[in-house]
């Protein structure tokens, strides 16, 4: 039978939620993964790793945007509806366990039907997504930091004779050339990437990539057995 029309209303009200929410999760994470496949990192940076913050003047009312105004990151924004999205679900269809016995004086939402208690829980579910893909989307960015810096250690850094040179009377006055190249292709790109970013914003990117750039270095080193003489 079909459902009864309130019901029905309130099943297409639920479908909508799920389906925008889908939506957007499946927008932010394919489009993450493109910028970060084609190295467009300004791109990247910008939608996973901006903040919320306004760095600028507000007028008497909030709504005024200063010109240092810092617009909000896409994967910021898509987190904070995801979590008010859960929130309003939960209170509106609670499951019939979390309704307590001695609630407020109004009273409590009844428990939702079958079907809605279902796609409550797949809306749930997406936005359980996007807050994982949130805690996630740094780890994922570092390890393809990690990867790069890991080839081009492998195709450039010289190995065995190089390294075994003869008591110099004074340090090296410049770096190698193989980790100058390294070092503008990985932590150059990113630094120039997180600029767009806020302070607060660049400090976490930049030091999980460089952690994993010379964690790439170590293991290149060991791998390869090289020992500097």
């Amino acid at each position: 039978a079909a459902p009864p029309g309130g019901l029905c209303l309130r099943l297409q009200v639920l479908g909508r939620c799920l389906a925008a929410a889908a939506a957007a999760h499946a927008w932010l994470t394919g489009r993450a993964g493109r910028y970060l496949a084609a190295w467009a990192l300004p791109q990247f940076l910008l939608l996973t790793q901006g903040d919320l913050q306004v760095r600028g003047a507000r007028g008497a009312q909030g709504g005024c945007r200063g010109a240092g105004f810092t617009p909000p990151a896409p994967l910021q924004v898509l987190k904070a509806e995801a979590e008010q999205l859960m929130l309003q679900v939960s209170r509106t269809f609670p499951e019939p366990g979390d309704i307590a016995g001695d609630g407020p004086p109004e009273p409590p939402p009844r428990p939702g039907s079958p079907w809605e208690l279902q796609l409550c829980r797949q809306i749930r579910d997406v936005a359980n997504s996007i807050q994982l893909f949130s805690g996630d989307v740094l780890w994922m960015f570092s390890t393809s930091c990690k990867r790069l810096s890991a080839e081009i250690f492998d195709q450039t850094m010289p190995l065995g004779r190089h390294w075994r040179l003869g008591p110099r009377a004074e340090l090296p006055s410049s770096p190698s050339a193989y980790a100058a190249a390294a070092v503008q292709a990985v932590l150059g790109q990113v630094l120039q990437g997180a600029q767009a970013l806020p302070h607060d914003a660049q400090v976490p990117t930049l030091a999980r990539v460089t952690t994993a750039f010379l964690e790439a270095w170590m293991d290149h080193i060991l791998t390869r057995r090289i020992k500097f003489r």
